[in-house]
């Protein structure tokens, strides 16, 4: 498939990413020529620059830290060019214009993506001898042949429009060209200057540059979209003369407020996440909190806000580890926050009042308590839900999803595991295209990470059948779909180092079932098609035709390719990958879940896995558990939430947590968190599959309502949709009964378990025609509104 070309005006798009623009598309407002020579002009909301001599049309403002993109169009032959940033003017000197550079290279060089730095010390990446200063020429080889990769050479579309993206942010710049990144890389040496646009000097050449946007850095929406609420303690407790105790019931992220305590000299105040022998735990596993702040007692009137200790980890900008993308930042004036839920107070005079203290939690401004609901037959199962249903609230603190305290940091696979649940749970949900948003332009490293963002994108347009968002943000998300890695067949091939780092599987290793890496692997290629096929409906939904068949027909070729060379014929189910004969649960469960196991050899591969226990971590239980419900093997993902042991969330319920864990316990990750939400996957799997509702079309016009009954006696809970609530509740005893209320305009298709092989299905007391599918009685008919299904 060909590189995606730029194309269109995008204004809007850009709008609604959080980004301003730098040109007007009409004049040259906000920007200024320097030179005594050069041109510059507008041209259909374009700027094209001419000269016979080099020159840089300026921004008069400038820019410190910020997320820049413009356009470029390069003449034909002997052309140059570039765009400045963080840059210098000086009208009196030569060089007029100097700094820091993104080079547009016309030339065999092939160079396009380079740092440059104008006037100063010249090539920093790559380097090259006699163009470079001392400094950047130890890299000299290494970043030679950077640019010699393929990927990266071949970049630049040297006959159209190429997209440079620009982040700098304190001392880190990066560079990405038409969605490659060909810079990364530290420099101190200008922290802030202009943005300009260049033209080499060629007599008669004409540089065109289009969509020039800036996004000013940091961005924190936790600012616009989450709100800090104060908190009473649900118990005080004195624990010695000098020590008491308030539990706020449940974790959440925050502070606290509190009277400034009377008397002389200080005080301490313990936050924290876990208790040890009925105390805060001052030395808690992995990255489970805890923090101790001092404060001076009698020195203010009124009430203090006391935040815990500042985590360095939270708050980084620039990347602690190469290509770690920034963590989401709260608002400076909340001051710094922590998950706890104990508060322990040091030293204070009996006469403080420790019932007037308050905890300041934050939480999405929009969350709706009782926009969803979820009750059956089965307490714990009941309790997981409200565990899960609460993981979610409370990690919506920072205003879009991140993988809990240690980082802050949003990762794609957490993202989208988030945002099932957060749309089963709430009804007012920005945060899921907010985090797409921002993962499209901090993205992290991991292979299957990328399809994810495919998956997201699908995701938030099933549910509000938005195709406009969808098409501003449609040509980025081609590069999401490990293409660029697929062979004539088909399928995508691992290299050593992707099959050393970047190719996952699961996390953290050890959760891998033993999992074989080889060059061509089934879990890497499971995700690669489902990404095309997902492709395949947003390009048809934003009316890409041609694009659409194409990605189609990559999807089939790669399914018959994924079949033919991955399945075990004489097993009946999949090896991890070509040369190998190693089956793990994962190179079955995420064919099984994806729906590319075909119809003659999916009950070989769930009988195999209706052998297997929890093999896996949380994150790929998602995947497990809709393997096991989509193709009838729900009874078995039910005994796997509620099973006994270490390995089911019947455990983090019997180990008293309020919000799921990043991992099964301690001892499968060490340095696990105790606040990470995709460990809360049962708030999506419990309504889309024991209540048995998922859209089938975008934006909830048509319905799907399939339970699963397992052993369970009854089911009942309400489901937001983008068309309103969707009540269900069903009994399932001598007879199964069903009764839905429907939104307006929403219609339902049914397919219900068996009775036994006579059932005989009502409506509303009506006998209505069916047919058995896959061991489950679908109507003919389409319903609407309310009504009650009877099978016996």
């Amino acid at each position: 498939m060909a590189k995606p070309q730029l194309e269109g005006d995008e204004t809007a798009g850009f709008h609604s990413r959080g980004y301003s623009p730098l040109f007007n598309g009409q004049d040259l407002s906000g920007w200024h020529n320097p030179y005594p020579h050069g041109e510059a002009k507008v041209v259909d909301g374009e700027i094209h620059l001419t000269a016979d001599k080099k020159f840089f049309l300026v921004t008069e403002r400038a820019f410190t830290n910020f997320r820049l993109s413009i356009d470029i169009h390069l003449p034909e032959g002997e052309s140059n060019s570039g765009v400045m940033f963080r840059c210098h003017v000086n009208e009196d000197s030569t060089p007029t214009v100097f700094g820091y550079q993104a080079e547009c290279d016309g030339s065999p060089r092939r160079w396009s993506g380079g740092l440059f730095d104008e006037g100063r010390r010249k090539w920093i990446w790559p380097s090259t001898e006699g163009r470079s200063t001392k400094q950047f020429l130890q890299h000299e080889d290494e970043s030679k042949q950077f640019f010699a990769q393929p990927q990266v050479r071949d970049a630049l579309n040297r006959s159209g429009w190429n997209r440079y993206v620009i982040t700098c942010m304190n001392d880190l710049i990066a560079i990405e060209l038409n969605g490659v990144q060909t810079v990364r890389f530290r420099d101190s040496e200008d922290a802030s200057g202009f943005i300009g646009i260049q033209h080499h000097g060629e007599s008669g050449q004409t540089y065109r540059f289009r969509n020039l946007f800036i996004k000013e850095l940091p961005v924190v929406p936790a600012r616009e979209h989450v709100a800090v609420v104060e908190q009473q303690p649900i118990a005080i407790k004195r624990i010695s003369e000098r020590v008491v105790q308030l539990d706020f019931g449940k974790v959440a992220f925050g502070n606290i407020v509190m009277p400034v305590p009377d008397g002389r000299g200080t005080a301490k105040v313990h936050f924290g996440e876990k208790l040890k022998d009925n105390r805060i735990d001052s030395t808690p596993p992995g990255t489970v909190r805890y923090g101790m702040t001092t404060i001076r007692k009698g020195q203010q009137r009124g009430n203090w806000v006391v935040p815990p200790p500042l985590d360095d980890r939270t708050v980084e900008q620039a990347g602690l580890m190469y290509a770690n993308p920034p963590a989401v930042l709260l608002p400076s004036e909340w001051k710094p926050m922590i998950p706890f839920r104990w508060l322990e107070l040091e030293g204070l005079d009996d006469s403080f009042d420790y019932s007037l203290i308050r905890r300041r939690a934050a939480f999405s401004k929009t969350w709706n308590e009782d926009a969803s609901s979820f009750e059956c037959s089965n307490e714990t199962l009941n309790r997981i839900w409200e565990l899960c249903k609460y993981s979610i609230r409370a990690t919506t603190f920072a205003g879009i999803y991140v993988d809990g305290d240690r980082e802050r940091i949003p990762y794609e696979a957490d993202a989208y595991l988030n945002q099932l649940s957060h749309y089963a749970a709430d009804d007012n949900v920005t945060m899921a295209a907010r985090t797409f948003d921002w993962l499209m332009e901090n993205g992290t490293w991991p292979t299957e990470w990328a399809p994810h963002m495919v998956f997201m994108a699908h995701a938030e347009w099933m549910r509000s059948g938005d195709s406009e968002w969808l098409r501003h943000r449609y040509e980025s998300l081609k590069t999401k779909t490990l293409l660029d890695r697929s062979g004539d067949d088909g399928l995508v091939r691992s290299d050593e180092m992707d099959r050393n780092r970047h190719d996952i599987v699961d996390w953290p290793q050890k959760e891998r079932d033993g999992f074989v890496f080889t060059e061509i692997n089934t879990v890497v290629n499971a995700f690669h098609i489902r990404a095309l096929e997902q492709m395949s409906e947003l390009a048809q939904a934003v009316g890409k035709a041609d694009d659409a068949t194409a990605f189609s027909d990559r999807a089939r070729l790669a399914r018959e390719s994924f079949q033919t060379k991955l399945f075990d014929v004489e097993a009946g189910i999949y090896r991890d990958g070509i040369g190998t004969d190693h089956s793990s649960i994962h190179a079955n469960f995420f064919p099984m879940a994806f729906g590319l196991v075909p119809p003659a050899h999916q009950a070989s591969v769930l009988d195999w896995l209706k052998t297997k226990q929890m093999d896996c971590s949380v994150y790929a239980a998602q995947y497990f558990m809709d393997a096991l419900f989509e193709n009838g093997g729900g009874s078995k993902a039910l005994e796997l939430i509620l099973a006994d042991g270490d390995r089911s969330w019947k455990h983090m319920l019997d180990s008293g947590t309020t919000i799921t864990w990043e991992a099964w316990d301690l001892k499968y990750k060490p340095n696990q968190d105790w606040n990470h939400a995709w460990g809360a996957a049962p708030a999506n799997l419990l309504p889309r599959h024991v209540l048995g509702v998922q859209p089938i079309t975008a934006g909830w016009n048509q319905i799907r309502i399939r339970p699963c009954c397992a052993d369970l006696k009854y089911a009942r809970g309400r489901v937001p949709s983008a068309r309103g609530p969707i009540e269900v509740a069903w009994t399932s005893e001598d007879a199964f009964e069903l009764s839905v209320q429907l939104p307006e305009g929403a219609s339902a298709l049914l397919e219900l378990p068996m009775q036994n092989e006579a059932s005989e299905v009502t409506v509303n007391g009506s006998k209505v025609s069916t047919e058995i599918q896959d061991g489950r009685i679908r109507l003919d008919n389409e319903l609407q509104g309310s009504f009650v299904v009877r099978v016996e």
